[in-house]
């Protein structure tokens, strides 16, 4: 079993959906804070339309997004380990949502979370993702989407 995560910064509708469609992608879990976008189509309601026209089903995971007093921490920052660190502390209580998701993968669904950063390494989806791994303790693969 694998769990996917894309970030859709620099793509449009089209190279996004290629990108799902490639990897046999059936739900996304929206894993941002705030699931808006200033990017057209990126906005929670028209995000979930764009995929249901597509067969890809939608979750929001908003309580897994970071809490506003990290993100800032980091953008005066820059300190991406303390970043991980104190975001890994703020969802030490959402193992339910974690086991949703893990749950979702285990019925069969391929399924990615999103968020808008493009490289994983930098975005709090990584540590969303090692932590449905842990949980999991079964071989789950985590394959981060980099669009080229």
């Amino acid at each position: 079993m694998t769990l996917f995560t894309i970030g859709y910064e620099g793509l449009d509708e089209r190279q996004f959906m290629a990108h799902l469609s490639h990897h046999g992608v059936d739900l996304v879990a929206d894993v941002r804070k705030l699931p808006v976008s200033r990017k057209k189509g990126f906005s929670k309601t028209a995000l979930g339309e764009m995929l249901k026209k597509r067969k890809i089903s939608y979750l929001n995971f908003q309580v897994l997004g970071a809490p506003k007093n990290i993100r800032e921490e980091l953008y005066r920052s820059g300190d991406y380990q303390r970043f991980f660190l104190r975001y890994r502390d703020s969802i030490a209580d959402k193992q339910n949502d974690l086991k949703a998701i893990l749950n979702l993968i285990h019925s069969g669904q391929n399924v990615t979370l999103l968020c808008f950063e493009r490289d994983p390494q930098k975005c709090h989806r990584k540590v969303v993702a090692e932590e449905i791994k842990k949980i999991d303790g079964n071989g789950l693969k985590v394959n981060h989407i980099i669009p080229i």
